[in-house]
């Protein structure tokens, strides 16, 4: 049955630091990824369809709201990542178990995502009739029992079955009744669910009904903290008093390059909790040179030392990649030799870099673009 009682939807910006769970943590960054209605609904013109577009978003607020309060109604995991740390860090659990515990997000992850696909599915592959969406039976039978239960949930939310015709399958939204051809048009893109077109789907992003949008560094910014913001845009202007060219072509990562060369990425994703990421670039796949002993050596031993905790070489990999694959290179890196993968890259990363960390950021920006300064100086003289 419906739940009547549903509190009034939660307000995803507020700045939560502290969560019952990792998974009300997702749950939580999921609801952030959620773009305001004020940032997208001006892009739709159709009247109708911007009150379904209206009526969507609320839905998926509601939905999200309530997975918040009452996990164990959806079927979710809601203790899985406490229970396998058992009492441990995750910092330790991690070092010990790096596979497991990649498994172990993924199993939270695919539990709050899945709500998602299967709205995206039921989007894409059901035929719009007034204020219900039709699909055939046949849809039903190939989802197995995981949606089974999904579809029960949503029947917290007023998300339905409706009276059904022979071989179909009909539902009904009680409290939003006019969100389905939102549902359709937002699903209903080319190559249907891939996964740039999945992700803004997620987001809400309604400005690709009617067009393809292309999302810009403040849609990537939007969803972080006040402070996590504050530093991105920091970061971010002092790319551009450098002459960077900011791109935006990798989800939830914006990329920042100088005379063509990629110098720093900045990326927004929101796995387990909303956070910002920055990695410059050392050397990337196409560059025949390093930033390593030459341009370091001139700084602090501090900074050097520094840099060598926050350098890595693995770009996309498992955690235990680097110590066992036999196909990634070795460099010395002032003195300490460093495995880099297959894809060839070093970086310097920082997971939410704090106030004391941009310094050092910027100093390495800057030795990267007097680098490529460099080498590009050294081409021409050969000429």
């Amino acid at each position: 049955m419906p739940n009547k009682k549903i509190k009034q939807a939660m307000d995803f910006n507020i700045e939560l630091t502290e969560f019952p769970s990792t998974l009300h943590s997702h749950i939580y960054s999921y609801g952030r990824g959620i773009l305001p209605l004020s940032r997208t609904l001006d892009a739709v013109e159709d009247p109708a369809l911007r009150e379904s577009c209206a009526a969507l978003h609320g839905f998926v607020t509601d939905m999200l709201s309530d997975m918040y309060d009452h996990p164990e109604a959806y079927h979710l995991p809601v203790m899985l990542l406490e229970d396998f740390c058992g009492g441990k860090t995750l910092k330790e659990v991690k070092r010990q178990f790096p596979v497991e515990i990649k498994k172990v997000f993924s199993q939270i992850s695919n539990a709050v995502v899945g709500y998602m696909g299967l709205l995206c599915a039921i989007g894409y592959n059901g035929k719009v009739e007034g204020d219900t969406i039709v699909l055939p039976e046949v849809f039903f039978k190939d989802t197995g029992k995981r949606n089974a239960n999904r579809l029960e949930a949503l029947n917290r939310v007023g998300f339905m079955r409706g009276n059904t015709s022979e071989n179909n399958y009909c539902f009904i939204s009680e409290k939003h009744s006019t969100m389905f051809p939102a549902l359709h048009a937002l699903a209903d893109k080319p190559d249907g669910c891939r996964r740039f077109d999945f992700h803004n789907f997620t987001a809400l992003d309604f400005r690709n009904i009617e067009n393809t949008y292309k999302p810009t560094y403040d849609d990537y910014f939007y969803p972080l903290s006040a402070k996590q913001r504050e530093r991105a845009y920091e970061l971010h202007n002092f790319a551009l008093e450098h002459n960077m060219r900011p791109n935006t072509d990798s989800f939830w990562n914006v990329s920042y390059h100088y005379k063509s060369k990629l110098v720093m990425r900045i990326g927004t994703d929101y796995d387990f909790g909303r956070f910002s990421d920055v990695r410059v670039i050392g050397k990337d796949r196409a560059d025949t040179h390093t930033v390593i002993d030459k341009h370091l050596e001139k700084e602090s031993q501090d900074f050097k030392k520094q840099a060598l905790q926050h350098m890595t070489g693995c770009d996309t990999c498992q955690t235990s990649h680097c110590s066992t694959h036999s196909s990634g290179n070795y460099i010395t890196v002032l003195g300490k030799q460093h495995q880099m993968c297959g894809g060839n890259i070093i970086g310097y990363d920082w997971r939410e870099p704090a106030d004391t960390d941009m310094a050092m950021i910027k100093r390495l920006i800057e030795i990267r673009c007097e680098h490529i300064d460099e080498v590009k100086e050294a081409k021409k003289a050969k000429k």
